[in-house]
């Protein structure tokens, strides 16, 4: 199989061309599936009844379980292992309760 220069430059263009076109028709048919599954998802939600409030959980304690240098030391032990050095270089200053 022979081609000339013109020929094959031509082949070329034309399968990168069409390999383009074709990527870019799958992105386009992607994004409708997606926008469209989007819509019905939001109209099955809607159609949907509210659900009963569900009852309050139990309020809990302001201090943690258990006693503070149990849990300074478990702290101090993960945090040594993960950086790598002995518990001794470790110094917690304060605990912080987050929400």
């Amino acid at each position: 199989m022979s081609f000339e220069g013109g020929a094959a430059a031509t082949s070329t263009l034309i399968t990168f061309l069409l390999g383009l076109g074709i990527v870019f028709v799958g992105l386009i048919a992607l994004i409708l599936i997606i926008k469209i599954m989007g819509a019905i998802m939001r109209t099955g939600k809607s159609k949907k009844p509210a659900p009963e409030a569900a009852p309050a959980p139990a309020a809990r304690s302001a201090e943690p379980q258990g006693d503070m240098g149990e849990i300074k030391a478990a702290a101090a032990a993960a945090i040594a292992t993960v950086l790598g050095e002995s518990v001794s270089g470790i110094r917690i200053v304060s605990f912080k309760k987050v929400d």
